[in-house]
């Protein structure tokens, strides 16, 4: 699927977080009744990661419902964010502007849109019993008040084994230059700045101002090995022209099935495991739409289906049974311990420590 286009502003993170939240507080006081015609409310308004979904499921939600889905996607939560952002200050400048009825952040930009008042609290939701027990008691949302898992999965490396004939690479490969210029990092501020981290061998999730600075000018200096940022990098790395490419799990496991020189690592020195959600907008016109489809989701068949599709755990444990044998065998979705004890989940911080990573990601990009 073809990500939507988007202008995208510089903006201070706090300053997106509170757009966001007016988003939802303006738009909260709008009654579902006069957001349009009957036909209209028998509509969702979908946005989600590039890559990540199965279309036979939207054709069937939209069957289900007798109506539509309009599916729209991003490239990473920073990219979320603002388009959260601009829907709001479009429609408070008194123009008409997208709205989304259902989301897909990931856990940390979970907790800060929660924190804003950005998402709304789930109505009753059938089919929660579904889930393997871990999933009801995330830190981030435990009990699954705000949101229910879409899928989970590592943030490792991506890479060709004709390049790396003798081992795996690592992240210090990204600084050694054996790609000649075909590396990227994904274009995300704490994804790519936990690679600076971890270079440094200091904790992804640190709050040091002095140790973010740091990592900053690390990342510059792998910006100017010759490293892109980019988190539309797939097509890139299934076709060869991409050879290195700090990636999700589930992204390299689509692209292994028509690429079999590519592979997966999650490095020594670590890597990131993420849960992205699904969650209803504050400000969501169809809201009990999204709610049928979230219901709809967590149908093992249909979970099993998406799992099959996109190559992901959906912490669905009733869909197991519905899985094929490769992958649940499959140690790229469904890592071994040892793979475990290396990942590390990224935690939300304070406006201001994340303005010191969005800071320094900005100035490492820009680095000539």
């Amino acid at each position: 699927m073809m990500p939507s286009a988007l202008h995208r502003r510089d903006l201070h993170r706090r300053d997106l977080l509170r757009g966001v939240a007016a988003t939802a507080l303006g738009a909260a006081f709008v009654p579902l009744s006069s957001c349009g015609s009957t036909e209209d409310a028998k509509r969702l308004v979908f946005l989600n990661w590039l890559d990540y979904i199965d279309p036979a499921i939207l054709d069937s939600f939209a069957e289900r419902i007798d109506g539509a889905v309009t599916y729209e996607t991003y490239g990473s939560n920073d990219e979320l964010e603002q388009r959260l952002t601009s829907a709001g200050v479009t429609r408070r400048r008194g123009r008409k502007s997208s709205t989304f009825d259902l989301i897909v952040p990931s856990d940390s930009l979970l907790v800060e849109l929660k924190r804003a008042g950005a998402l709304q609290e789930l109505p009753t939701i059938s089919g929660l019993d579904a889930l393997d027990p871990a999933f009801r008691k995330r830190g981030f949302d435990p009990g699954n008040r705000y949101s229910v898992p879409w899928a989970t999965g590592t943030t490792g490396i991506g890479y060709s084994k004709r390049a790396f004939p003798d081992a795996p690479p690592t992240w210090a490969s990204f600084l050694e230059r054996p790609a000649d210029g075909k590396a990227t990092l994904l274009d995300e501020s704490r994804d790519a700045m936990a690679v600076a981290l971890w270079l440094l061998k200091e904790d992804p999730n640190t709050q040091t101002a002095a140790t973010i600075t740091a990592a900053g000018r690390k990342l510059a200096e792998i910006r100017r090995a010759g490293v892109e940022f980019d988190a539309e990098y797939l097509d890139k790395l299934r076709s060869g022209t991409v050879v290195l490419a700090q990636a999700f799990s589930s992204d390299v496991a689509q692209a292994m099935a028509d690429n079999d020189d590519l592979a997966f690592v999650i490095p020594p020195e670590g890597g990131l495991r993420w849960v992205d959600s699904l969650c209803i907008p504050s400000g969501a016109p169809h809201a009990s739409i999204a709610a049928q489809f979230i219901e709809y989701y967590l149908d093992p068949k249909v979970s099993a289906q998406n799992a099959a599709s996109v190559r992901i755990d959906t912490g669905n444990a009733a869909a197991r049974e519905f899985l094929p044998d490769d992958l649940v065998s499959d140690h790229l979705v469904f890592p071994d311990a040892a793979t475990q004890e290396r990942l590390v989940d990224t935690q939300p911080l304070s406006d201001d420590v994340a303005e010191r990573y969005a800071k320094a990601f900005a100035e490492a990009k820009a680095a000539k």
